[in-house]
């Protein structure tokens, strides 16, 4: 810690409490543009000649961008007046250079002169100036009333600091510009959120077009040229608010970080720009400067309340520290953090805290939905509406794992959606969206949950003045948009739609669902392709990112490699993880493959299947369970109880065609005339259902050579022959050889990966 900042957070140093602020040369030079704007266009009304439209638009929008950008030194003002986006009117300029010219030359008594209250009197005149009402005369009439209040001395101070600021400017100006082709305006573009109606094309609205056109405004910065606290509140809100759902929009992470440093340096006890460089920090990864910063916000977040709200801050800190605790699944200290709370909000009398603090504890302390869904309707507090929907979405999440009925989790979701529509919470909205559609996946409805996405995708077009363009929903179904078009065979399609997320979200936390995605994608058609090193590889790659994912798609991969004894010890790290329904199904199936071997099946094989369907059932896990029933039909297959396997194969076949990919698809198909063949009563009948089946396996022969998975079209072209040998069929026997063998000849696969029942 920096010693200016234990000086700032001393109580008895009254430098950096202190409310009035003196004025820098800059925010009088502001002010001089604006009364010299208003003498132009009034001596144009006069004359009967119509100030252009155009100069007006461009003043107003400069003036917004000063009034919120933090003080520039003159020849960045000076450039950003001229530039071509802003370019204000010829006399407005030649106006406004004679007036900060006189106040140069003409001593101190110009200064004094243009203090005096009938100057911005008349800037603030209904009829001739600025709305005193407005934000530009808000801006005009708290800095006009510090000038006012100001002495002599500190008048001749500031004016020695206006001689200095034009001096300086006046002779950057002469010598050129310090960067070719680099103009405030260029700088201030990236700060501010761009127009919404840019075209993709539009190079200012990617990330390289970003990082070239955000150089630092002030490489030498002017002593003089502060960030005032709300300059610096709304810069901190605004990047923020972009970080969160926007990243491409918001400032490089250097160039943030820089700004960042210059508010610190002027403002502080500012708690939110330390928060907001934990949240630049985290998403480089930089864990130890995330948490230093972090530390650092929290520090001084009690010392600001304290003064602004007289020590009714804490409460807030404490719930904040619960829900944090609640996300990492620390019951207890959740409660524990809860229980102070509200033992703190009850002595300040707090009572939207203390409606937020029970509400959660609530939650915390019981395992069912039932009574915080009853008392939902009491909650009629318009503060803890954002607060609310985000714990209904809390309790969907939490329900799933319970296992409650679907219906009772997607009819908390409508409540969610409308106190989100009636209060106009966009981003809530397509967060509620986003869990519509992994509910819709966990439970086996793969198309359902696609048009989700997709609908999420569309209305974000809709919603774009909320700016959630790129939120954290919108990463999510992305990634689960693409493995889904990948799981479906479109491979160019899948690509495009990974491509696209990668360049929306460049960086941590967003980056991590594509990233998980693009790794899943990889281990599939590596697997397909009998690729097993880069495969490894890739499950290496998702350990990083999610412990439990990687160890299940490496046993994924080594039970299709044939490694079942490794398989089962790379499972057998997955016993003492806390595990969510899912995986444990996906864990279990898993057990079963390792026990299924070329020529027996082990007795351990239904038991895991078994286990794995009760608890698919529990959870409403509709495809899940179909696929259990696939496997249990190819085990029974192995066990020579064909009639059964039929059975279980015609059990499971709809739920797969509905909601599986297309390898799943093309399994289930060679799956079902392999049990429709060994269950013919007589060679004759058998003969009739391997010609029925002949088009079922041309349709999954087409869907694995769309995948690639040139070991399961071997498979089909090995039993095809065999079976019409053992139907002395010697015709059709040579002929499916004869595919086997050029077949094999150009995908040469591996004897041992044949026949895999993967």
């Amino acid at each position: 810690m920096h010693y200016e900042e234990l000086d700032a957070l001393d109580p008895r140093n009254a430098t950096y409490t202190s409310r009035i602020e003196t004025p820098p040369p800059h925010k009088v030079a502001v002010l001089i543009l604006v009364q010299q704007y208003l003498k132009v266009k009034n001596a144009a009304t006069d004359a009967g000649i119509a100030f252009p439209l155009q100069a007006r638009r461009n003043f107003c929008m400069v003036l917004l961008k000063l009034i919120q950008y933090p003080d520039m030194t003159y020849n960045d003002l000076y450039n950003l007046l001229t530039s071509p986006r802003y370019k204000i009117n010829v006399l407005h300029l030649e106006s406004f250079e004679k007036a900060m010219s006189n106040i140069f030359t003409l001593g101190i008594a110009t200064l004094c002169d243009f203090a005096e209250r009938q100057n911005w009197d008349n800037l603030l005149s209904e009829e001739l100036g600025v709305s005193q009402f407005s934000i530009v005369g808000l801006y005009i009439r708290r800095v006009c009333v510090i000038l006012e209040r100001l002495s002599f001395p500190e008048i001749m101070a500031l004016y020695k600091n206006i001689c200095l600021y034009y001096e300086k400017g006046v002779r950057s100006l002469a010598i050129g510009p310090r960067r070719i082709g680099a103009t405030a305006s260029n700088a201030q573009d990236n700060v501010f959120q761009r127009p919404l109606g840019r075209n993709a094309d539009d190079p200012g609205n990617t990330l390289e077009g970003s990082a070239l056109d955000t150089d630092t405004v002030h490489q030498d910065r002017n002593l003089h040229s502060k960030w005032s606290p709300k300059q610096a509140d709304l810069f901190v809100t605004q990047q923020c608010k972009l970080l969160e759902n926007n990243e491409l929009r918001a400032l490089p992470p250097i160039e943030l970080q820089n700004k960042l440093t210059e508010i610190i340096q002027d403002n502080p006890l500012n708690s939110q720009a330390y928060f907001l460089g934990y949240m630049n920090q985290l998403r480089l990864r930089d864990y130890y400067g995330a948490m230093d910063a972090l530390h650092r916000a929290f520090d001084r977040g009690p010392m600001q309340m304290m003064t602004q709200c007289e020590q009714k801050g804490f409460q807030y800190f404490s719930v904040n520290l619960a829900v944090l605790h609640a996300c990492f699944d620390h019951r207890r200290e959740a409660l524990n953090a809860l229980k102070e709370c509200i033992m703190l909000a009850q002595e300040c009398g707090d009572k939207r805290c203390l409606d937020l603090a029970n509400s959660w504890y609530c939650l915390l302390n019981s395992n069912k939905i039932d009574p915080f869904e009853k008392s939902l309707p009491d909650i009629q507090d318009p503060g803890l509406v954002q607060s609310l929907s985000l714990a209904i979405q809390y309790v969907v999440k939490f329900g799933v794992q319970c296992g409650y009925l679907p219906l009772d989790l997607f009819e908390l979701l409508l409540k969610s959606d409308e106190l989100n529509n009636k209060n106009s919470i966009l981003e809530h909205a397509s967060n509620s969206l986003a869990l519509r559609s992994a509910l819709w996946c966990l439970y086996g409805r793969h198309e359902i949950s696609s048009l989700y996405a997709q609908l999420l995708l569309q209305l974000k077009k809709t919603w774009a003045f909320g700016d959630i363009g790129n939120s954290e929903s919108v990463s999510k179904v992305l990634a689960s948009l693409a493995l889904w078009l990948n799981v479906q065979g479109e491979l160019q399609m899948s690509a495009v739609v990974q491509n696209h997320a990668r360049s929306r979200f460049p960086r941590y936390p967003n980056a991590n669902n594509w990233m998980i995605s693009e790794y899943h994608i990889v281990i599939q058609q590596c697997i397909y392709r009998c690729r097993w090193q880069e495969a490894i590889k890739a499950c290496s790659q998702m350990f990083l990112l999610d412990k439990n994912a990687g160890h299940l798609q490496l046993a994924s991969v080594l039970i299709a490699k044939r490694y079942f004894n490794t398989a089962r010890r790379v499972i057998h790290l997955l016993y003492n993880c806390n595990l969510d329904v899912l995986t444990q199904v996906r864990v279990l199936v898993l057990q079963a493959y390792t026990t299924i071997c070329e020529d027996r099946v082990s007795s351990e094989t239904a038991e895991f299947l078994i286990r794995a369907s009760v608890l698919a059932t529990s959870a409403y896990m509709e495809y899940e369970q179909a696929v259990i029933d696939m496997v249990l039909a190819q085990v029974l297959l192995k066990m020579r109880m064909p009639k059964k396997a039929f059975q279980a194969a015609k059990n499971c076949m709809e739920k797969i065609y509905e909601n599986g990919g297309i390898y799943d698809r093309a399994k289930m198909d060679f799956l079902f005339v392999r049990c429709m063949v060994a269950a013919s009563e007589n060679e004759e009948r058998k003969m009739i259902n391997v010609m029925k089946g002949i088009s079922i396996l041309e349709r999954a022969i087409s869907c694995f050579k769309k995948l690639e998975a040139h070991a399961k079209v071997l498979d089909i072209f090995v039993y095809l022959a065999k079976t019409f040998h053992e139907l002395k069929k010697p015709q059709q026997r040579n002929k499916y050889a004869s595919k086997f063998k050029h077949y094999y000849s150009e995908y040469p696969i591996a004897r041992e990966y044949l026949g895999m029942v993967f």
